[in-house]
């Protein structure tokens, strides 16, 4: 089974100023060409870093050389003059992990990298071998070496690049998905959902599945979501069903399209499952309570809890850990739901801001100006030594890569944490 994607890389201007800055590279080229230079530099030497291909030994190149791949490209540019916008693309491919070895990964890679890109463009293909699963990057210059045209990655040439990739995953006997899903998950929902906190679509599927359990026919479907206080969108003007039908919580900015709920809650999938209830079920039962039972027992009476054990179970009442009564499901409005998912990022807002008695507006900005800048100089850090590292795995020092990726990997840690706060 593979994964492929792909998207457009765009020069920086504060590396191109560096990299201006440096005395021993200094050149006529403009601005724009170095920054251009330096963005594909940088991509091609991620794709075929030494650590992660093994010693290059899984990088091959179509149209150009390795060691002058990016100077191609951009020799590409100036020779049809077209220097600005997007200066390559980078895509992957990546494979299940124990299913394929690095040969095959490798192989299949250069046969999809030839047949969409190598007969017009520059590509560079390498195969990492540094986690779990093996997976192949692409660096494919963004303008061709034969007509002058740019590559431009339409949603049909996406398709056409799944479509290669699977045939050859089929050649290789390797599986496919065969249905492959619609709009990924943001980052921020899928988390929530690993930690079990509410989220807005969560909330959402949630109502949608009581009002179809409280349903027969379409209709009531509606009626329930409109007592629940939600607005549906299902018809056009002229009385025509809507490509795209929507609906709006209560107290919600704006529409969610139905299809991109997840699977199961598109119209047509809701329709279809209304259709299987032969009766109707309350959407929000109420929990009836009955009393608890009393029985006689033989001998002495119980004997009535007191002192830290009867404390200890007060406690657990209080606190909800032990519900004597417990309530039935209750509607709760959009709002307050999406309140309640914020309320964790507002408890870290006031932690951070207790833990560096921060007081006024001015102390946040200084304080975030002061991580701003140590994030500053822990990159500029952590660049000279891979620098360093690329030379050491030149050199074929072993002991001293070591050393050098500890450190890299601290003061990624770092870097990793000022940002958070930074962001915080």
């Amino acid at each position: 089974m593979a994964v492929t994607s792909i998207w457009p890389i765009k020069g920086r201007v504060d590396r191109v100023i560096n990299y201006a800055r440096n005395p021993e590279k200094t050149t006529e080229a403009s601005y724009e060409e170095l920054a251009s230079l330096h963005a594909v530099d940088d991509v091609v030497e991620y794709a075929a870093n030494d650590m992660k291909t093994e010693r290059r030994s899984y990088v091959s190149c179509l149209n150009c050389r390795e060691d002058t791949a990016a100077a191609q490209f951009m020799e590409t540019k100036r020779l049809w003059g077209k220097l600005g916008g997007r200066v390559c693309y980078h895509g992957y491919q990546s494979f299940k992990a124990d299913e394929v070895t690095a040969e095959t990964a490798h192989e299949i890679g250069v046969k999809l990298a030839q047949e969409l890109w190598g007969d017009r463009f520059e590509v560079v293909v390498a195969t990492h071998c540094n986690t779990g699963h093996y997976h192949n990057h692409f660096v494919i210059n963004s303008v061709s070496c034969v007509d002058g045209y740019k590559f431009y990655n339409s949603p049909a040439d996406y398709a056409r690049m799944r479509e290669v990739s699977d045939r050859l995953c089929r050649e290789y006997a390797i599986s496919v998905i065969e249905n492959p899903g619609g709009r990924a998950k943001h980052y921020a929902e899928w988390q929530a959902e690993q930690n079990g906190k509410p989220t807005h679509r969560g909330t959402i599927r949630a109502d949608i599945d009581r009002a179809i359990l409280a349903s027969t026919t379409e209709r009531d479907f509606l009626r329930v979501m409109g007592e629940m206080g939600y607005q549906l969108k299902t018809k056009g003007k002229g009385g025509k069903p809507l490509k795209y039908p929507a609906l709006k919580p209560p107290d919600a900015g704006g529409y969610f399209r139905f299809h991109k709920l997840g699977e199961g809650y598109s119209l047509d999938e809701i329709k279809e499952r209304i259709l299987h209830n032969l009766q109707k079920q309350v959407p929000f039962p109420e929990v009836v309570h009955r009393p608890p039972r009393r029985y006689r027992v033989r001998g002495k009476p119980r004997k009535k809890i007191t002192g830290l054990r009867a404390l200890y179970f007060r406690y657990c009442y209080e606190l909800h850990i032990i519900v004597k009564r417990p309530a039935s499901v209750k509607r709760v409005s959009f709002l307050l739901r999406e309140d309640i998912a914020k309320l964790d990022r507002l408890d870290a807002e006031t932690r951070f801001l207790g833990k560096q008695h921060i007081g006024t507006i001015g102390e946040l900005t200084a304080h975030r100006e002061m991580a701003s800048a140590e994030i500053n100089a822990l990159t500029a850090q952590r660049q000279e030594l891979r620098k360093e590292l690329r030379r050491l795995n030149r050199q074929g020092d072993p002991v001293a890569v070591g050393e050098v990726k500890q450190k890299i990997s601290a003061l990624s840690s770092r870097i990793r944490a000022a940002r958070k706060e930074v962001v915080l």
